[in-house]
């Protein structure tokens, strides 16, 4: 599950709980609309959490047609949640959340014709949508930047990261992987370039002392280690795909978090990591001085030197791992999908008299 999409999924789910137990800030009735090809309704609604008076909107259509025709006809009367970076283009009563720009600042890490789509829509949709909301600060100034909107009239709204709460652990995944508990490094390894892990692999490497791997879990493993050293590959130790439960398992049982990505809309694994209580070693760059506040080592993601010299720093300093983790905690706790569900709702009722 991308981020996006896991904002779009806790998002409905957080609205559905405030309107079941009536501390929604403003009256709202939640429905549901779907593409062909989707999930049974009660496959949707154990997922979301929905109960059965919730409509869905089923269609026969599905990719852009539906994205973009059936969805902008659909209760016209009604604001639509377009939670995924893109809506349809010809409907103003939307709210749109376009979470970064990643499209303008990391271009190679998407495919020629998903940044054509994007570079044609996203900025029709800014401009038409009666309501813009982004995921950070960052993410406001960059889509100001390159134009989509004016800043002002973007709303900036967090994501929560409290869907990891409700999460069981699989520390069984541990002895499945052969890790040992606090014996490791944790990073997740995408192959987008703007994820930075080739650098990360390399500074690794470099640690004098590289008795405790990094470990990738993932995808994108076989590109990334061929751009490290022999010497870097001899430290790390690369794991597929994981589920939820057990990166959550994962995530509780390492040393240290390690998060370089040359830039980030909001940053979900920097919060889920904090969140398990693992200490973290971030990025300078996007979002995430914004997200982790104090809470976490900072670096340069282009000073690979600096990355070597702050795990070298932290591996075996308990007592600043010990605090690290302390504050991390502190500061996952104010990300709740509760209040991103409460703040869409007051963006909305706040609009409503602006469009009528």
């Amino acid at each position: 599950m991308t981020g996006v999409d896991r904002t779009a999924e806790q998002v409905v789910r957080a609205l559905s709980a405030l309107a079941a137990t009536g501390d929604a800030m403003v009256a709202f009735e939640l429905e549901i609309a779907v593409p062909a090809g989707a999930p049974t309704d009660e496959q949707i609604r154990s997922r979301l959490d929905l109960p059965v008076a919730i409509k869905i909107h089923r269609s026969r259509f599905s990719g852009y047609v539906w994205e973009q025709l059936v969805l902008s006809r659909l209760e016209p009367e009604a604001t639509l949640l377009s939670l995924c970076n893109i809506g349809p283009v010809l409907r103003r009563k939307q709210l749109a959340m376009i979470h970064d720009a990643q499209i303008y600042d990391a271009p190679h890490s998407y495919s020629p014709a998903f940044r054509t789509t994007y570079r044609l829509l996203q900025p029709l949709l800014a401009r038409r949508a009666n309501t813009v909301v982004t995921v950070s600060q960052h993410s406001r100034g960059r889509l100001q930047a390159h134009g989509l909107a004016d800043e002002r009239m973007i709303h900036v709204i967090y994501n929560g990261v409290d869907h990891i709460c409700g999460l069981r652990s699989d520390p069984e995944v541990l002895g499945r992987l052969g890790l040992t508990p606090g014996e490791y490094l944790l990073a997740l390894c995408h192959p987008a370039k703007h994820k930075n892990i080739a650098m990360l692999v390399r500074a690794c490497g470099r640690r004098e002392d590289r008795q405790i791997p990094l470990v990738l879990a993932g995808q994108g493993h076989a590109t990334v280690l061929d751009a490290g050293t022999a010497q870097s590959r001899d430290c790390i130790s690369v794991t597929a795909r994981l589920t939820d439960n057990e990166l959550k398992a994962l995530y509780e049982s390492a040393r240290l978090f390690l998060f370089p990505s040359l830039t980030e809309g909001f940053g979900f694994p920097l919060l889920e990591a904090m969140s398990c209580g693992c200490p973290v070693i971030a990025t300078t760059g996007g979002a995430t001085p914004e997200i982790a506040g104090s809470a976490a080592v900072l670096c340069d993601p282009s000073d690979e030197a600096a990355w070597t010299r702050a795990v070298e720093a932290l591996q075996f300093d308990t007592e600043r791992l010990a605090d690290l983790s302390e504050r991390g905690r502190a500061q996952a706790e104010q990300f709740t999908w509760r209040r991103t569900a409460q703040e869409v709702l007051a963006i909305l009722s706040r609009a409503a008299p602006a469009a009528a």
